[in-house]
């Protein structure tokens, strides 16, 4: 982000600490997009996305008053991407292991229009093998996030960022087994 669009982000989450409905809904505008792909890229499920976009935002307007640094607005509203995604991978797997798996859920379509080849289900079940932690980091390197806007966004350093990274690659090339007739 240029020095320039940094100045006018910072002012906005200004305005938007003092209450102004109209700087809250650009910045829910500014971000809903970018926001609801992290959000498919930790969880994988499309049926997820506009809940959990929807509770981010909702714990943005509810918590940022209490930013400290306005010009650290994006790494903190992922942070809070990454933390809502997280609770609700956690909360699923509690239920999957307390409710019973029913034949009926075995073979829910896909909604209309979704792209679904051999190897994306291949992507797709290699992505769900990784703890959410790496899902996170890949979902932001795929954004295409620094490593040092990643550090801070996940409060570590670069060096960890890196090795972390690494490490989620090769779990992903490990899980990735894309159906290829020669």
């Amino acid at each position: 982000m240029d020095e320039t669009a940094t100045t006018h982000l910072a002012a906005l989450v200004r305005r938007a600490q003092r209450g102004e409905e109209a700087a809250l809904h650009e910045l829910i505008v500014a971000y809903q997009n970018r926001v609801a792909g992290f959000v498919f890229a930790m969880t994988n499920r499309r049926d997820h996305v506009e809940d959990l976009s929807q509770q981010v935002f909702i714990k943005m307007v509810r918590a940022i008053a209490g930013l400290q640094a306005p010009s650290q607005f994006e790494s903190w509203l992922f942070r809070l991407a990454r933390n809502t995604c997280i609770d609700q991978l956690r909360r699923q797997k509690l239920r999957r292991i307390f409710l019973p798996f029913a034949a009926e859920h075995e073979n829910i379509a896909e909604p209309p229009g979704a792209v679904d080849t051999e190897e994306l289900d291949a992507l797709r079940h290699a992505l769900a093998q990784l703890r959410p932690q790496d899902r996170a980091l890949l979902a932001l390197v795929q954004e295409g996030r620094s490593h040092a806007e990643i550090a801070e966004i996940l409060s570590t350093s670069v060096a960890a960022v890196k090795a972390r990274l690494h490490r989620a690659r090769e779990h992903l090339r490990d899980h990735y087994q894309p159906d290829h007739e020669p």
